[in-house]
């Protein structure tokens, strides 16, 4: 098997154990989809040579049954070892606020607060501009300082919960609630801002939100219609709203801020 295959089959058995993992690890897992994948991984390498050492086998490439077996146990007592960690000891609030104190502190120029992602509350039903006001405040904050995106809560900070955002998906949960965010994003906005994009959920006042982690993109980034033809639309963040930059205004921006 050559290299960049290889790669990808460890990355993809990584991928599968982890999200089987995590069906098996009771509560809610704070852990990304690739922290996942990377636990799936170490969970695959220990299960699968501690099986092999125990059977005597002297080949550790050797895929058996019972080697699966030993790597989906491992995957999930690591996943389960890591999900109780990051509960115990707070990972990530020490780098961020929590969403708590996100949204205490109110809209500002690098917090925005959105009721629903795809749910429209005045029609009652699914709404593709939602959707694009979400890529358009994502890239808002990219072609600026970076921010958040809380969903789940309203202008105001008063909890809403993802209950109607959830109804949407096949399976209304948090996996596949981050899943398709992703690919919206990846469709709008392109696959390499997803790499200045983190997704995590919380609990606020007994509800669930998703507060979705935006860093400086080191290059411009575009809006389009993730049907239609390409649009190339700016937008950026100014004070606590995101607009929409003309031609001659994103020239000037960009010599400004990308030199």
């Amino acid at each position: 098997m050559n290299t960049p295959l290889f790669i990808f089959a460890v990355m993809a058995a990584g991928f599968v154990l982890g999200m089987a993992a995590r069906f098996f690890v009771p509560g809610r897992q704070r852990l990304s989809l690739a922290e996942t994948t990377i636990i799936g991984m170490l969970g695959a390498g220990l299960g699968g040579t501690a099986y092999n050492l125990t059977v005597g086998e002297a080949s550790l490439d050797r895929i058996t049954a019972g080697s699966v077996v030993a790597a989906l146990i491992a995957s999930i007592v690591v996943l389960a070892a890591g999900t109780w960690l990051a509960e115990r000891f707070g990972w990530r609030d020490e780098r961020a606020p929590s969403a708590a104190q996100l949204i205490a502190g109110g809209e500002s120029a690098s917090v925005e607060f959105k009721s629903t992602a795809r749910w429209n509350t005045h029609m009652g039903e699914r709404d593709p501009r939602m959707e694009m006001v979400i890529a358009r405040t994502v890239a808002g904050f990219l072609n600026a300082d970076g921010g958040t995106l809380v969903i789940g809560v309203d202008d105001d900070g008063r909890p809403v919960g993802l209950e109607r955002d959830l109804a949407l998906m096949k399976a209304p949960d948090h996996d596949r609630y981050e899943l398709w965010l992703t690919d919206h994003l990846e469709r709008t906005l392109g696959k390499p801002a997803l790499a200045f994009i983190s997704t995590d959920f919380a609990r606020y006042a007994g509800d669930d939100i998703v507060v979705v982690t935006i860093a400086p993109s080191d290059r411009p980034v575009f809006v389009d219609e993730p049907k239609g033809g390409r649009t190339a639309d700016f937008y950026v963040r100014m004070g606590n709203s995101t607009r929409k930059m003309l031609t001659d205004e994103f020239a000037d921006y960009q010599r400004s801020r990308w030199r």
